[in-house]
């Protein structure tokens, strides 16, 4: 069935190339049609060995799962295809580190005659479709896993890729202003952690303490790269703004939690590249509400 879904959104974008999109009685471009599956049959024949949309296993010492956005397949295979083989490494890791700690625990409880300590281990990974334009997509990453401990574990991140290319876009791609961005960026956060329970005193402080976690360094000359979002709009065929999502312990305490902020269209437009500069728009639409394509 798994095997299934990932054939199923091939054989859409084969039906697509195949399917008219004229009238009945104007001759058909039958070179083209055939061109076009032609394409489409190489490109899916290039899906690494075992490609899955969504994967779970389980042994008595793990259970890992990765799913994948059917969107992102539909909009660029290569990328979902890379996505994959990134979370297939990441769960053949995780399955091989569980057996090794379900060993080592056993051997300790067999030498001191406590119990075991272990517990077994879990990895999640979900990559999904935000925002999909003609040219671009924007992919959340969220990665969940225990290996023992206090508590679980989670990652957040995203990228915004283009159509046919293996890097996610840098923020110099869509701003002309990065200091200013982080201050809205900054801003924005002060806000949040007021509404979270911090005292309104405490705001300068608070302020003070991001802007030192989020100074760009010689190791880090972006610090954005990994955890920017497109936001969906309101107003079709736009992108509602830039969301930035940090993981508990990027700017806070685990307790704190994760902290996802979006800058709005209009707070951005004084800094956007001349590229971008009408490709936003409308009011921002959280990442809960139905994903918006644009229609090429």
């Amino acid at each position: 069935m798994i095997r299934l879904l990932a054939s199923a959104c091939v054989c859409v974008l084969l039906v697509a190339a195949c399917s008219p999109v004229a009238p009945a009685t104007d001759p058909v471009d039958e070179a083209g049609v055939e061109a076009a599956v032609e394409a489409a049959a190489a490109e899916a024949a290039t899906a690494p060995e075992g490609f899955e949309l969504s994967t779970e296993r389980e042994s008595e010492n793990y259970k890992v799962t990765a799913e994948i956005d059917p969107a992102i397949l539909a909009f660029d295979p290569p990328l979902a295809w890379r996505l994959w083989k990134n979370a297939d490494a990441q769960l053949n890791e995780l399955a091989v580190s569980a057996d090794e700690g379900r060993r080592m625990a056993d051997e300790d409880a067999a030498a001191t005659g406590n119990p075991s300590w272990f517990m077994g281990y879990t990895l999640d990974i979900t990559h999904k479709a935000t925002v999909v334009l003609e040219d671009v997509i924007s992919v959340s990453d969220m990665v969940g896993t225990y290996t023992g401990g206090a508590h679980p574990n989670y990652f957040l991140g995203g990228g915004i890729y283009r159509k046919g290319e293996e890097a996610a876009l840098p923020l110099s791609a869509f701003v002309t202003d990065a200091a200013a961005f982080n201050d809205l960026v900054i801003k924005a956060l002060v806000e949040e952690k007021i509404e979270r329970g911090y005292e309104p005193m405490e705001s300068a402080s608070v302020e003070a303490s991001l802007r030192e976690l989020l100074v760009p360094s010689a190791e880090a000359p972006d610090v954005y790269t990994h955890n920017l979002l497109l936001a969906a709009s309101t107003e079709p065929g736009k992108a509602g703004g830039i969301t930035v999502v940090f993981s508990p312990y990027d700017i806070g305490a685990y307790a704190e939690g994760s902290y996802e902020v979006t800058i709005p269209a209009d707070a951005l437009t004084p800094i956007l590249t001349e590229a971008w500069a009408g490709r936003f728009g409308g009011l921002p639409v959280s990442q809960e509400d139905e994903l918006v394509i644009e229609e090429p």
